[in-house]
Parts: structure tokens; C-alpha cells; sequence
């Protein structure tokens, strides 16, 4: 972002669209990684969003690194969208795993599977939990801030996606999902599914 503002300076006295164009391409980076304040209230009877978006999809999968069943809920992350995740539970990382691949349009489902991603998993009270970071055609960078053995809570940053992307969340089977497809929902604020009194584990 320093770079676009200083080239913008400086077009700006020798080549003014260029300046006014180098600008605006700052704010929209600003604007796209921006990391606003959340009023988390924490219930462990629930799972928060962990991402900012739309929901794209919610069905069953099979999570290889759990060897079980799971629900998943697709999130899309347009280029305008809060670019933080969060935590969608509490509880403690087992693993952080990247997985190489392309960067197809991040609304697809082909890029839930083939793209470069990074999947962390969370055992919490009410069972496993993995929240994935998925690039798209834009995104080039995906950010952690957490490592295994971390205690994190429901709420707390998990990392950054750089520009428009993907993030699932899994959870158990049986789990009680309140979101649909086309719904819009909000990291670490917007309830995104019931845990089934698992949580007062």
C-alpha cells in the first residue's frame, strides 16, 4: 500500500491520472485489508462465522484429517469484504497444514478443493472443528497467526487472506447449521450454527 501512495505522489505532479489512478488502488488495498474491532460474545454453545462474506454452500464431507464425517459451510470472500478470519470456537490447535494448488475463481467449488489453501484444526469442547483458508484468482497469500499447541479463543484473529478468497468451516456431524446459501454473515459476530449442548462439554 506505502509503495501505490508514494508512486501516487509523485505521478501526481508528472502524470496526474496516473497519480489519481495509483491512489485509488491504495485505498482499495487499505480498504481490503482493513481489521476492524469485533464485539465477540462468546457462547460455546454456538460456532461464530469465522469469515466475513457470503455463504455459498452447506452439506457433508469427509475430513481426511479427522477420519470422519463432517457438516461444512462454504464462505465466498468478495475483493470488499473483511479479509481477517476468526475463530469460530475455542479450544486448542492440533495442526496447521498448507496444501498447494491453483487459484480458480474463489466462489467455485472447484476452488474448495484445488487451490491453495491452508486448513487449521481445533479440538474443542464440542468435538473437532477446521477452519480453512482457501486463495482465489486474486489472492496470492495466506496468513496464520496461531501455531499447534495454541489455546485460542472463540473470537480471536486466526489469519488474513490477501484479496477475494474462500473459507470453510467444519464442524460435527449432526451439528444444527442456522445459515444457507446467499446469506451473508460476519466473522466472529454472525451465529452460524448450533452445537447441540455439546459445548457445555
Amino acid at each position: 500500500m506505502l509503495p501505490l501512495g508514494v508512486i501516487g505522489a509523485l505521478s501526481l505532479l508528472l502524470v496526474p491520472p496516473v497519480g489519481i489512478a495509483a491512489f485509488v488502488a491504495a485505498g482499495l488495498v487499505w480498504y481490503a485489508f482493513r481489521d476492524p474491532e469485533r464485539a465477540v460474545q462468546a457462547d460455546a454453545s454456538v460456532a461464530l462465522s469465522p469469515a466475513d462474506g457470503t455463504v455459498l454452500r452447506v452439506g457433508p464431507v469427509f475430513d481426511d484429517y479427522w477420519q470422519t464425517e463432517m457438516v461444512e459451510v462454504a464462505i465466498f470472500l468478495a475483493l470488499w469484504n473483511v479479509h481477517v478470519q476468526r475463530f469460530p470456537l475455542a479450544g486448542t490447535v492440533l495442526g496447521v497444514r498448507r496444501k498447494a494448488g491453483g487459484y480458480r475463481p474463489a466462489m467455485t467449488e472447484a476452488a474448495t478443493h484445488g487451490n491453495n489453501q491452508l486448513a487449521t484444526y481445533l479440538e474443542t469442547s464440542a468435538g473437532p472443528c477446521t477452519v480453512t483458508q482457501i486463495s482465489g484468482l486474486v489472492a496470492r497469500r495466506i496468513v496464520t497467526w496461531v501455531e499447534a499447541g495454541d489455546r485460542v479463543e472463540q473470537g480471536q484473529r486466526l489469519g488474513m487472506i490477501k484479496f477475494g478468497s474462500q473459507v470453510t468451516l467444519r464442524l460435527p456431524a449432526g451439528t444444527q447449521v442456522l445459515v444457507a446459501a446467499g446469506e451473508r454473515v460476519a466473522a466472529g459476530t454472525t451465529v452460524i450454527a448450533r452445537l447441540d449442548g455439546r459445548g457445555d462439554a
